[in-house]
């Protein structure tokens, strides 16, 4: 089970990111229409109104969630899919909606730098955040038929997705 994060290091993450309530004004979405959907969440679990405060405090609060983007023997076609997405943008996917930690194709680091970004969010974010994994994992000569940094596609996989909160395939 994951370990609840504490006030600071969830403000710590979302330090240097707009609140919630910015993004959404940048969307043609007002004050008041938020606290509207607050309250909308707030009778529809059943709180008091006194509640709706808290509601916005916790949604203007929300940080980003962390992907690991793994690619394997594949053609790359859900990485296209992704960088030429156009609602919402690949930018806005990247800078606004998603911290995406590690993904080969477009990370800048490389080599070893990219290996140890992915052990990073590995040890630090173990059940905290999502990985998507592209293309197939050989399991013939023991996973050798596919390797990177070398490790076999089956290796990484087991380490990064068995550490997940949840796997996209």
């Amino acid at each position: 089970m994951a370990k609840k994060k504490s006030r600071e290091q969830i403000t710590s993450i979302t330090e240097g990111f707009p609140p919630l309530c910015e993004i959404l004004q940048e969307k043609g979405i007002s004050r008041r229409d938020f606290m509207k959907f607050c309250t909308a969440m707030s009778a529809a679990l059943a709180l008091p109104a006194s509640s709706v405060p808290r509601i916005a405090h916790a949604l203007d609060n929300v940080a980003r969630p962390t992907l690991v983007w793994l690619e394997f023997q594949d053609c790359a076609g859900n990485t296209e899919a992704l960088l030429r997405s156009s609602n919402p943008t690949v930018a806005e996917l990247i800078l606004d909606v998603l911290s995406i930690d590690y993904h080969e194709t477009i990370m800048a680091a490389a080599g070893h730098q990219s290996e140890e970004a992915l052990a990073r969010v590995v040890k630090e974010q173990k059940g905290e955040y999502l990985a998507v994994v592209e293309g197939s994992i050989p399991l013939g000569a023991d996973g050798a038929y596919c390797c990177i940094g070398g490790r076999s596609a089956v290796q990484i996989a087991r380490e990064v997705c068995g550490n997940a909160l949840a796997t996209i395939t």
